[in-house]
């Protein structure tokens, strides 16, 4: 069977992407399920538990994606991000809470090599 599959340009493309994917998620959430449960934690918290774990959850994977790859990742490229799937659940303030928190993410991360998990809200900062 694994020679069909080899044979199969359309499933060696499909099995590149799962692969790509699973790269991309592993570099954003390097421990997993404790790292993006840890993130959407974090913005059930800004957003006063307006929704469910699994919608923050998503919202935390897409996001961050967005915060990462963006050149110029700014409070206004978050709302148009938001915009397209669920910017009704944040207020202006939320809005700036989360970005700031994703910031706090990309910093820790970037220049320290912390995860998710590993940052944590102290008053009004994030620290790691």
């Amino acid at each position: 069977m694994g020679l069909f599959d080899f044979l199969n340009p359309k499933k060696r493309r499909t099995q590149k992407v799962i692969k790509d994917f699973q790269i991309i998620m592993n570099a954003r959430f390097p421990k997993g399920d404790e790292d993006i449960n840890a993130a959407a934690n974090e913005l059930l918290y800004i957003l006063n538990n307006k929704i469910c774990q699994d919608e923050a959850r998503e919202i935390v994977r897409l996001s961050t994606g967005i915060s990462r790859i963006s050149r110029d990742f700014t409070k206004e490229r978050l709302r148009r991000h938001l915009a397209g799937y669920c910017i009704h659940h944040f207020t202006e303030s939320q809005l700036e809470k989360f970005y700031r928190y994703l910031t706090a993410l990309t910093q820790a991360m970037s220049f320290d090599g912390k995860s998710p998990s590993e940052v944590r809200r102290e008053g009004k900062q994030y620290i790691w």
